[in-house]
Order: structure tokens, then sequence, then C-alpha cells
């Protein structure tokens, strides 16, 4: 009886989700053994593709990471050039693009 209560207290598409997914349980226990072990290998399938592509949008992730890293260091080394070219003093330098002493002393 709790069950049905709670049931009733639903908004009207939570109720809905709940009997979609009872369905789709239904249909697949209704399945015989050959279509369960195809459905079983098709999800499976999905499951792994999905797998991939996560594990590839991750790895995208931290190369994009790593070039825009790449990139920032290379224009705070371009910027300290210029400044050093312009007259800035080291510890001004340092100090505006966020760099070290010894980073600036490399360039």
């Amino acid at each position: 009886m709790k069950n049905m209560d709670i049931l009733d207290r639903m908004p009207w598409l939570a109720k809905d989700a709940v009997f979609q997914r009872l369905a789709s349980i239904a249909e697949v226990a209704a399945l015989s053994k050959e279509e369960r072990r195809e459905y079983d290998e098709s999800l499976r399938k999905f499951r792994d593709t999905i797998s991939v592509m996560e594990g590839q949008f991750l790895e995208g992730e931290e190369k994009g990471k790593a070039e825009a890293e790449a990139k920032a260091r290379q224009e705070k080394q371009e910027s300290a050039r210029k400044m050093k070219a312009k007259g800035f003093s080291d510890d001004d330098i340092v100090e505006i693009i966020g760099i070290t002493p010894e980073e600036l002393k490399a360039l």
C-alpha cells in the first residue's frame, strides 16, 4: 500500500517514466533465449562504444589543455622578450608577466 501512496503523489511525467521503465523490463523478460542473447550482445556493444567515446573525449580534453598551456607559456615568453627589448627591468617583467626569474634568464 505504501508504494501506491508514493505513486499517487508522483507528478504525471514521473509516473510515465516509471511505467515506461516497467514496460521496457517486461519486454526484455518476454524475449526468447536467442533474442535475449542478441539483446545482451547489442547492449554490451552499446556500452563498449559509450566507454570508448568517453575515453576519447577525456583524451582530447587533456590534449587540448596541454596545448593551451603550451600556447600560454609561449605567449608569456614572447611578451617577456618584447618587454626586455623595450627596456623593462627584470623585476618588472617577472611581476607583470608572472614568470620566474629563472624562466626570464632562460629567454
